[in-house]
């Protein structure tokens, strides 16, 4: 498998997430998916302030939630104290640019599809079986509306042959742990951009991190769970770093319109705000962001972040998509 591995590649550390209510939301992450929850603690401060750019007075009760032991994939549920806060993404789009999924897999997706069902959460369709081009192999995926607005994705690796990326993951999985309930961490998260080159350049050149899957998905089967149009072609490429967690499913429409939730991405809103990359040198990856020409949104700080620890962190926008990606380094 060293072959589909970037080994210095950065995979997404933390998926931080603006909760609406965050009892409901650990119901859904700590109590569903069985991730463990750290004590809910508060998250205020000067840099708290400077880092999401809210006013003076802000804080946000924060619980970090993990599989122990694994490094990446994890989430970062944070309740803002703001009066004012919207949904990132209208009820049931999915056809969007920005941060769109987390994505977990299990072993058994029809059973997991009614269990789920059962406790009130809205499925896009039923489990869908298909193949990927090339020796890619075959998984089974379903989409749900999951808490604070975002879609929810199960995959059940179908394909257990070797010689498949579907089947090597399987392996992969199976020898990695899961959780309590069955889950893994987030495996994979969606972002959709409008210019798929310069997004991909973000995660080769400052993640560092390879290429796993490139395709065109046009498949009416794919379109279908993803609620796409029927005759939709969508570009993709699967972005791996130095594990089997944390992947990033790149993806530009190309023959549709699509709602623009990177606007409203921000704190203190309720939804996907951002993804935390961990790496070895935040000032090489700095210099990465310059020569790409990335916006800006928080210069280079230190900070402590809930889960995280005490790190040093640079936020720029992704410069395909305007999406917020965080470069942290620890201390």
């Amino acid at each position: 498998m060293g072959d589909i591995v970037a080994p210095q590649g950065s995979p997404l550390s933390v998926a931080v997430i603006g909760t609406a209510n965050m009892d409901a939301s650990l119901a859904f992450y700590r109590d569903l998916i069985g991730l463990t929850a750290s004590s809910p603690v508060v998250w205020e401060g000067e840099a708290f302030e400077k880092l999401w750019k809210l006013p003076p007075g802000s804080k946000a009760t924060a619980v970090f939630c993990e599989l122990p032991g694994v490094p990446v994939g994890r989430v970062l549920l944070l309740e803002f104290n703001a009066a004012k806060r919207k949904p990132i993404r209208p009820p049931e789009a999915s056809c969007t640019f920005g941060l769109i999924n987390l994505n977990f897999y299990t072993d058994d997706i029809v059973a997991d599809s009614k269990n789920f069902a059962a406790k009130g959460y809205k499925f896009w369709s039923e489990p869908k079986h298909y193949n990927l081009s090339g020796t890619a192999g075959a998984p089974t995926e379903v989409v749900f509306e999951g808490p604070d607005t975002v879609a929810i994705n199960l995959v059940q690796l179908t394909s257990a042959d070797p010689n498949t990326r579907v089947g090597q993951m399987r392996a992969y999985v199976q020898s990695h742990g899961r959780t309590p309930m069955g889950y893994t961490p987030v495996v994979t998260t969606s972002h959709s951009a409008r210019n798929l080159s310069k997004a991909a350049e973000f995660y080769l050149k400052v993640t560092k991190s390879g290429v796993l899957i490139d395709e065109v998905m046009a498949s009416p089967v794919q379109n279908h769970f993803l609620r796409l149009p029927e005759k939709a072609k969508t570009a993709v490429k699967f972005i791996q770093g130095n594990h089997m967690f944390g992947k990033i499913a790149l993806s530009q429409p190309l023959n549709y319109p699509c709602i623009d939730l990177v606007p409203a991405a921000v704190a203190p809103n309720i939804g996907y705000i951002s993804q935390v990359f961990v790496v070895k040198d935040v000032a090489e990856a700095k210099a990465a962001c310059e020569a790409l020409r990335c916006e800006v949104y928080t210069p280079l700080m230190e900070l402590d972040m809930p889960g995280v620890g005490r790190c040093a962190c640079y936020t720029v926008r992704n410069p395909g998509s305007g999406a917020l990606q965080q470069i942290v380094q620890l201390a």
